[in-house]
């Protein structure tokens, strides 16, 4: 369980990032990026749920204990939405904007190293797992533009 808390904690702090960008950016009027980082980071995080849930898989954790896990990880995004939507200062937005685009490079950093560095290292990264991941992107990108 302390795995799966610690876990939980830094989701929580990568997911205060994510909100406060969301925040940010209706703040600054910008609904289309607004909307476009929401659809982005709720596919994104829909994953990061299983990173607290393995470590107690075994264990068969309580209803409680993964509402308290879920809590921790996923609360901070609804607070940094709040606190960066309220916020009427133009250099916060920025600084909250920076964060998010962070975080957001950060996932990007993450999953380019461990799939395709440590695959090519191995063998030829499958025409699946890259088609898979241009397909996400593309579909990122296409999102992006029809909410705009």
């Amino acid at each position: 369980m302390t795995l799966a808390a610690m876990i939980a904690v830094g989701i929580g702090l990568h997911n205060l990032g994510e909100g406060l960008a969301i925040g940010a950016a209706y703040t600054v009027g910008a609904a289309a990026l607004g909307t476009f980082l929401v659809v982005g980071f709720i596919i994104q995080n829909i994953t990061e749920g299983l990173g607290f849930i393995v470590p107690i898989s075994k264990d068969k954790p309580t209803i409680r204990s993964l509402a308290l896990l879920g809590l921790i990880g996923g609360g901070p995004a609804i607070v940094g939405a709040w606190v960066g939507g309220l916020v009427y200062s133009q250099p916060l937005s920025v600084l909250f904007l920076a964060i998010g685009a962070g975080a957001v490079l950060q996932v990007a950093y993450e999953i380019s190293r461990q799939i395709i560095w440590r695959e090519m290292a191995k063998r030829h990264i499958p025409v699946t797992v890259f088609a898979g991941v241009l397909t996400g992107m593309l579909t990122l990108y296409v999102a992006g533009v029809a909410i705009k």
